[in-house]
């Protein structure tokens, strides 16, 4: 149960707590993979990993509510995929370098496809990737070296520790909010 959704606190989500109390909202910028129109008056910002099993529980619960609000042109969402140095993440790292970020309804495709079959490919390594991105989603490595440097450097300023980290307006909160709890979040903003 959502016991608190001040501002920057810590929320109580599921039975879990995440303390939120030292992000800096203020070092939270508009870069990143947008998906949506870039003109929707509301944004949801996903700090997540491919490889990550919490991210996948995010985005699997979150996509049915977020996606009929992104079509209305209510709400973008916009991706920030965190190179994490945990070694189970880091396979999910080589995966974020293929995402045409100015393809974004490409690049949606693929983090759809990628969070579905995590299973398949969380084990390979980074050529056997390489070969599994090609032949899955035709897909190649990106030009997206700078950009993800970008948010890592916005990881540190802001002081995000942990992914998935879910930024709505003032809110912060993880893949423990339930449906229920982001569609009564959401009628705050659209």
């Amino acid at each position: 149960m959502l016991i608190n959704l001040a501002p920057v606190m810590m929320y109580h989500l599921g039975g879990k707590i995440m303390k939120t109390d030292s992000i800096d909202l203020t070092a939270v910028t508009t870069q990143g993979l947008v998906v949506g129109q870039p003109t929707a008056l509301n944004t949801i910002t996903e700090f997540v990993n491919l490889r990550c099993p919490f991210c996948r529980t995010w985005f699997e619960k979150a996509t049915p509510v977020l996606e009929p609000l992104i079509k209305a042109g209510k709400l973008k969402r916009i991706f920030k995929f965190w190179d994490k140095p945990k070694e189970k993440l880091r396979i999910g790292n080589v995966a974020q370098h293929y995402l045409p970020y100015e393809e974004p309804t490409q690049a949606y495709h693929a983090i759809k496809f990628l969070f579905a079959h995590q299973t398949d490919w969380q084990n390979l390594t980074p050529n056997q990737l390489a070969d599994y991105m090609n032949q899955q989603l035709q897909l190649t490595e990106q030009p997206n070296a700078t950009v993800i440097q970008q948010i890592k450097n916005e990881v540190v300023a802001a002081q995000i520790e942990t992914v998935p980290t879910i930024i709505l307006g003032q809110h912060i909160f993880d893949e423990h909010i339930s449906s229920a709890e982001l569609k009564q979040l959401l009628t705050q903003f659209v």
